[in-house]
């Protein structure tokens, strides 16, 4: 059990005792999140220019049908991912692959949950679905701008108890942006690669600073939009 609790620790930190992008466990979430972009890229080139949005697919144009849980089992019913891509194996939630409890009428399942307080189908966050975002950010032609990545801590504080965190307190994950790229951060503010409006160098990426603004990146699980915004949920 030593043996085999060492080898544990090490594919999952590198035996630094922290999150690595070179554990076992980094390179996967690595890989199924580039697999996630490229697959909604691809799709994105079939016709929809932009990426996948629950209520354009539906046809209802309807800015409510826009949450997270419908977006990632959207993709799932379309058949641009499976349903394990969605799960990471460094989360410390009650994670699971979501079932196959799907109407066939539908675009998305309704039993897809992305309920942080009880077991919920996928690990990853996304940029919001909503306003100027949406509008300017959400397609393959929004370069370097973050659009997908692990899951975070709420409001992007670190040294608090979110099961996001390291045991030093410090997030470290990856983030994927529009055109494809992905990289390895430790710490949720980023170096600002895209314009803000606001002159800020410095990004939190799990923090919504400047409202409706398609400079201003955040990632996050949305469990509710309405006309106000996104209504983002945290561990």
């Amino acid at each position: 059990m030593s043996i085999y609790m060492d080898s544990v620790h090490k594919a999952v930190t590198g035996g630094t005792g922290k999150s690595t992008q070179g554990s076992i466990w980094g390179m996967q979430d690595q890989i199924q999140l580039q697999l996630i972009v490229k697959a909604m890229t691809i799709d994105a080139m079939t016709g929809r220019e932009d990426f996948l949005i629950p209520s354009v697919l539906s046809r209802s144009n309807d800015v409510y049908d826009n949450t997270s849980a419908n977006f990632w089992s959207a993709l799932v019913m379309q058949n641009l991912v499976a349903r394990e891509q969605l799960v990471s194996p460094n989360d410390n939630g009650w994670i699971e692959p979501a079932g196959y409890y799907y109407v066939s009428e539908g675009f998305w399942d309704t039993s897809f949950s992305t309920d942080l307080s009880q077991t919920f189908n996928v690990s990853y966050a996304h940029m919001p679905l909503w306003g100027e975002r949406l509008r300017r950010r959400w397609n393959p032609q929004a370069g370097r701008f973050p659009i997908l990545g692990n899951r975070g801590p709420e409001d992007g504080i670190e040294r608090t108890n979110s099961l996001t965190l390291d045991m030093d307190g410090i997030w470290r994950g990856w983030v994927c942006f529009a055109d494809g790229s992905i990289e390895w951060q430790e710490g949720t503010t980023a170096v600002s690669r895209w314009d803000r409006r606001d002159g800020v160098q410095q990004d939190n990426i799990f923090l919504i600073e400047e409202d409706d603004s398609s400079d201003d990146a955040i990632l996050g699980i949305t469990q509710e939009v309405d006309d106000y915004g996104p209504i983002l949920i945290w561990d």
